[in-house]
């Protein structure tokens, strides 16, 4: 099982990028353990076979592990730093701002970034790309609605 586990990590990390060894271990496995239990599969081959070929069944695992934690200027102290400290500095030197959110989950961290520098140049100057492996996540965040 434990040669089973370390193949089942392998195997993701290259189809996916996440790489599931930077987890603890005993946590990691008892919860993919439990998903793929759940769902009827004996092992983490069986279960990656089907990672593989099913696109729900992929959807349904990076739902599990990945986090999805975002919020409006969550960690206030360090969009103080970006807004007071970075952004000028870049924006002197740039005329055009390109900046990638990566793993934006819901999307308040980018749009964040856009009600920053909203206030420090026209929006026309900036470009942000927002990604997320979680195609879900990223369709709520596409559509821009929050609650208040």
């Amino acid at each position: 099982m434990p040669q089973e586990y370390e193949e089942f990590i392998r195997n993701i990390k290259m189809l996916t990028g996440i790489d599931l060894a930077l987890y603890k271990e005993g946590q990691m496995k008892r919860r993919l353990t439990s998903l793929y239990e759940k769902r009827g599969y004996h092992s983490f081959r069986e279960y990656y076979k089907d990672i593989q070929t099913n696109p729900g069944v992929l959807n349904e695992f990076l739902d599990r592990m990945t986090i999805n934690v975002s919020e409006f200027y969550r960690n206030a102290k360090r969009w103080e730093v970006l807004e007071r400290k970075i952004l000028h500095g870049l924006l002197a030197s740039k005329k055009k701002l390109k900046i990638w959110s990566a793993a934006c989950s819901t999307g308040e961290e980018p749009y964040t970034i856009a009600m920053i520098l909203s206030n420090l140049v026209p929006l026309n100057q900036i470009e942000i790309l927002a990604t997320d492996l979680d195609e879900n996540v990223l369709a709520r965040a596409k559509l821009g609605i929050y609650p208040e």
